[in-house]
């Protein structure tokens, strides 16, 4: 009999060992099924269903239930003969491939708005910025000038180091 983990309502005869083993174990160390589903983090339906042997816990779980029960896993699975459980699967249909789409079967959202393009930005010169800067800066009196001219190119060294960081390009 190719037995699966989910028994669906059949008991197997190796589910109903290993839940009685489960069973006896779990009377030897005085525990409750709470208390097993609070060491194994196992569902309470999940291992009520492990004890009476209505189903067959996957490797994942059965190593769970034998930490919470303080034995080896080979101790729990002896009762299981994995390597001889077979799991049989429908065949797979064959995929098929989604229909084309074409632009007649696209109808618009009427609730879509296309995003604003930004504003063009005007092309400023150089030569224009360089001769406004020093313009200002030479409207200070001539024991400012210097400083400011040091301050304003230790901002624009500034921006462009920080623009560069923001950009990846240190």
């Amino acid at each position: 009999m190719a037995a699966s983990r989910d028994t669906a309502g059949s008991k197997d005869p190796r589910a109903e060992e290993l839940g009685r083993r489960i069973a006896t174990r779990r009377r030897e160390l005085g525990l409750s099924r709470r208390d097993v589903v609070a060491a194994s983090g196992l569902s309470y339906p999940y291992v009520s269903q492990l004890e009476t042997g209505y189903r067959l816990p996957s490797h994942k779980s059965l190593g769970r239930l034998a930490h919470a029960l303080q034995l080896d896993p080979a101790e729990l699975s002896a009762a299981i003969a994995y390597d001889e459980m077979a799991v049989t699967l429908p065949p797979r249909a064959a995929p098929t491939a989604a229909p084309m789409l074409t632009d007649a079967m696209w109808t618009a959202n009427p609730d879509y708005e296309a995003p604003s393009k930004p504003p063009r930005a005007s092309r400023v010169r150089t030569r224009d910025v360089v001769d406004q800067v020093a313009a200002l800066i030479g409207e200070l009196p001539v024991d400012r000038r210097l400083d400011a001219l040091h301050r304003a190119q230790q901002r624009v060294v500034e921006g462009v180091v920080a623009e560069r960081i923001a950009g990846g390009r240190a």
